[in-house]
């Protein structure tokens, strides 16, 4: 089949169905009613021959095959994106959609300041796009991969040959206990490491175990995807380990978490700019990157 404009409109409304968990919230977003979304999906259903989503008692699930559909049509939106910021560079303007990827709980950090590197490309862009993304590393290279995102910011990943990374930022983690750990209340001068890697350590999945590096002995009980989910399981207690110090400021302010690390056994976790190897770099993704790497400090990392 040949995609008409029609065809094209069809499939934006069905990504917004989906990217907005259903048609209240496409409704929301599109303006449109929930009859006029309806039949811009049948009409999309009848032109590719085969059902797309259904609706049940859990709501709007993707069939199969229009799991492939929204997956391959990442690829379309890139190429428009793509297209726009090329007609935009011809015209010696900056244009174009930015899909920009960061990892979760970076907002507390003053050293990294994504909103203000936001506002300087909505200011010099006019009629900027703007597709921001947080969450865990994980999903964001599954995001880049299939084309979800121009660009991720995170700890670098056990990437293949197919991406390009550009060291950009050093956030700095120490270890935390919660107050309802046993180390909480212990002297300094006994918080050895031998002492403390008898209690088990939670890690993050994607780190390779680097936060023990200081504690060889350490017994890894849990493995996490998130800062968050990190931080919640450190605060039961029953864990300690490592969190960005920016992120764990709140709970060692309020007298929740305690700093158990000394500052020789800091860690320092890269961030990264990853963007796939074959992809042509667009005039606000440049933009975008120059803001952000003049705005963050790129501290030495600790050896």
């Amino acid at each position: 089949m040949r995609f008409s404009p029609s065809d094209l409109r069809g499939l934006a409304v069905f990504r917004s169905i989906i990217e907005n968990g259903g048609f209240a919230g496409a409704q929301i977003a599109l303006g449109m009613s929930q009859s006029t979304l309806s039949f811009h999906l049948k009409a999309l259903e009848e032109r590719v021959g085969f059902e797309l989503c259904r609706r049940g008692r859990r709501g709007l699930q993707l069939t199969e095959k229009g799991r492939e559909v929204f997956e391959a049509s990442n690829s379309l939106v890139a190429a428009v994106s793509n297209f726009e910021g090329r007609l935009g560079e011809l015209r010696k303007e900056i244009v174009g959609t930015l899909r920009v990827g960061v990892v979760d709980n970076t907002i507390s950090d003053p050293k990294l300041p994504i909103d203000a590197v936001m506002d300087a490309c909505l200011r010099q862009v006019k009629d900027a796009k703007i597709e921001l993304l947080v969450t865990h590393p994980q999903a964001l290279m599954s995001e880049l991969s299939k084309d979800g995102i121009d660009i991720a910011l995170t700890p670098p990943m056990r990437i293949g040959p197919d991406f390009r990374e550009r060291l950009f930022y050093h956030e700095m983690h120490s270890l935390y206990c919660s107050h309802h750990h046993p180390l909480f209340h212990v002297d300094r001068a006994a918080l050895t490491s031998e002492a403390i890697a008898r209690h088990d350590f939670i890690v993050r999945s994607y780190a390779n175990k680097a936060e023990i590096d200081f504690y060889p002995d350490a017994q890894v009980r849990i493995q996490s995807s998130t800062m968050e989910a990190q931080a919640i399981l450190i605060l039961s207690g029953r864990v300690i380990g490592y969190l960005p110090e920016h992120f764990a400021k709140r709970w060692e302010d309020s007298g929740q978490m305690r700093r158990l690390s000394t500052p020789a056994q800091r860690y320092a976790s890269p961030l990264v700019i990853v963007s796939k190897l074959d992809q042509r770099i667009s005039s606000i993704q440049r933009l975008f990157i120059k803001e952000l790497t003049r705005r963050c400090v790129l501290e030495k990392a600790i050896a």
